[in-house]
């Protein structure tokens, strides 16, 4: 079988990519894998991304092939439909617009709950024509985009590290992960630093301590040194564009996992699609306290395997609640190390290939 991979977005290391990339390591096992370059990744992108994207997601790409092809925005109609052709299946992570395709068989994969060009008009669906399925990261993101995308769907959630990533000695760490974005704040840093001061200056946090890690661009830098500011005196520690070793081990030490992304926001976009880094954390028995919206509601059962929070008041008691009772902190710890498995790589695999072959 001759599979076609594209995404616009290969040029960053993100969720997205991560996910794509997988899919083609995981079809490269059995069939030809290209990885199609649009003019602009082909100007960026050369052998040494794929030796990149092994260390950083830790896959296997050796089969995987470069391939500049005739598609993205500035390609010529005619050419892209000659040059689909010759593949049996188009595997495409879509930036919100589609293209008419002559593989054989199209899939779009979908990881944010963005209004889609296909409904809106009649050459959009017209477009649509050939695109057999579209597979979404998450049941939030296929509710909240399915309307948008008027054919068949289903969820296949992104795969995790629950194999790299475990338990180590538990220290005192509440942890968040999430990339220091400057422009759009969209992680709420500045929430979570402020309950974790409140619950300070009130005795309620002793000897525990804050750790907010991210990627950050210089572009972010900015935004940093506000949230230090804003944590000076606290216990909070910062950990910038850590390298994977050291990120899982943060992970394995740490003890509670916030997260807030959502806060105070009714747009879907700017919730959590999904939540990788919450099931990263709960594969290192880290009890998750994680906001009830977008995808985390699918990841945490309140009082089973975590906490799903409302407030910044409910936040705070539920965090104290782990604090406090060591026995309910342990048993939700060993709850969410369970519940992490059901994310794990090899089920993605068998979920992949049960619709590229099955």
């Amino acid at each position: 079988m001759k599979i076609a991979i594209y995404s616009p977005y290969l040029d960053t290391f993100g969720g997205g990519e991560r996910y794509v990339l997988t899919v083609a390591e995981v079809l490269s096992q059995d069939s030809q894998v290209d990885l199609l370059l649009d003019t602009h990744l082909a100007d960026l992108i050369n052998q040494d991304y794929i030796t990149k994207a092994n260390e950083r997601f830790r896959l296997d790409l050796a089969k995987v092939n470069l391939v500049k092809a005739p598609i993205g925005k500035t390609s010529n109609f005619f050419t892209r439909l000659k040059f689909l052709k010759q593949y049996d299946v188009l595997f495409y992570l879509t930036d919100g617009s589609v293209f008419l395709s002559t593989a054989k068989r199209n899939f779009v994969h979908i990881q944010s709950p963005f209004e889609g060009q296909p409904a809106k008009n009649l050459w959009g669906r017209i477009k649509l024509f050939g695109w057999e399925r579209v597979i979404y990261n998450s049941e939030f993101t296929r509710k909240n985009a399915s309307k948008f995308w008027p054919i068949k769907d289903g969820v296949i959630y992104p795969p995790v590290d629950t194999t790299s990533i475990k338990p180590l000695k538990k220290k005192k760490y509440v942890l968040s992960v999430g990339r220091f974005f400057g422009y759009l704040k969209e992680k709420k840093h500045e929430v979570m630093i402020q309950v974790f001061s409140d619950m300070y200056k009130s005795g309620k946090v002793d000897g525990w301590s804050l750790n907010l890690a991210g990627s950050a661009t210089q572009a972010d830098l900015t935004y940093v040194e506000s949230l230090k500011k804003t944590a000076a005196g606290l216990p909070v520690s910062f950990h910038l564009n850590l390298n994977y070793q050291d990120l899982i081990e943060l992970y394995g030490e740490s003890s509670i996992y916030w997260h807030a992304m959502g806060y105070q926001e009714s747009d879907p976009t700017k919730m959590e699609h999904f939540g990788i880094s919450t099931v990263e954390a709960m594969a290192a028995g880290c009890v998750p306290v994680v906001i009830n919206k977008g995808g985390q509601t699918e990841i945490v059962t309140d009082g089973e395997n975590g906490f799903l929070w409302e407030s910044l008041e409910d936040l705070k008691s539920k965090t104290q609640k782990l604090i406090v009772d060591e026995k309910l902190l342990k048993s939700l710890s060993e709850n969410s190390l369970k519940k992490a498995q059901d994310f794990s790589k090899e089920n993605f695999e068998q979920d992949i290939k049960k619709v590229f072959y099955g």
